[in-house]
């Protein structure tokens, strides 16, 4: 079921706008949570089980007070990694600024399979799998069966042993592995360099994820566990 977060002007008086976000998520069947755009009435408590699939600004008109939610939603850690989309007139798309983060838009009044549409292809994007061929992680597609690397669409070149060490982390996400572990597991204690060598592959994988722009800070998927080595987060 989708949950969704919808922030809009005046939460208690939302429900009853039947072109509205809140009304139509809920004929939608899906679990909605109404707050402002100060996200002042927002628990974050109330966001842990389950987590949002999306965050809704239903801005209409007000664009100005849209952008500023979305501002403020970029330090409030319970809904970081969200999906948004901004819910806008046709007078207001000129001033829409997407390099706020806005995953998407849609246009008041609301086509409800357009929105619900707009909410399934923000959580495919931001959804993780794998497979025996594929792994995906967000934006980021790893192709094992044609040994490629896609982000946000865009195919990113990397050597043989930066994509072997993508891969593994890749397939064993969440899990701390040491230097002398990739070492052996990702090329075997036969490849040359020592420890030294993951700690470069590392930074190379990093700086080709990080430097894309498409990669929205997808580098630093590859977290380091001091004292410890490297995982995928």
């Amino acid at each position: 079921m989708v949950r969704a977060v919808v922030l809009c002007e005046a939460p208690d008086t939302s429900g009853s706008d039947p072109d509205g976000a809140s009304c139509i998520l809920e004929d939608l069947g899906c679990r909605v949570t109404r707050a402002r755009f100060d996200l002042s009435d927002l628990d974050p408590l109330t966001l842990l089980q389950p987590a949002p699939t999306v965050v809704i600004v239903d801005a209409q008109d007000h664009l100005s007070l849209g952008i500023r939610a979305r501002r403020l939603l970029t330090g409030f850690e319970p809904l970081l990694e969200t999906p948004t989309i901004l819910v806008t007139t046709v007078p207001r798309l000129a001033a829409i600024d997407f390099s706020l983060g806005f995953g998407d838009f849609v246009l008041y009044p609301i086509i409800p399979a357009e929105l619900y549409a707009r909410i399934r292809q923000l959580d495919w994007k931001a959804a993780a799998f794998g497979s025996d061929e594929r792994i995906k992680v967000g934006d980021l597609v790893i192709d094992i069966a044609g040994h490629e690397v896609h982000l946000g669409g865009k195919r990113i070149e990397f050597t043989h042993q930066e994509f072997e060490l993508l891969r593994f982390l890749a397939q064993n996400r969440g899990r701390v592995y040491s230097r002398e572990q990739l070492l052996q597991k990702v090329w075997g204690f036969e490849y040359g360099g020592g420890t030294r060598t993951v700690d470069i592959h590392v930074r190379r994988v990093r700086a080709k994820l990080g430097t894309s722009s498409s990669a929205s800070g997808m580098g630093g998927l590859i977290a380091t566990v001091r004292n410890v080595g490297y995982k995928m987060r």
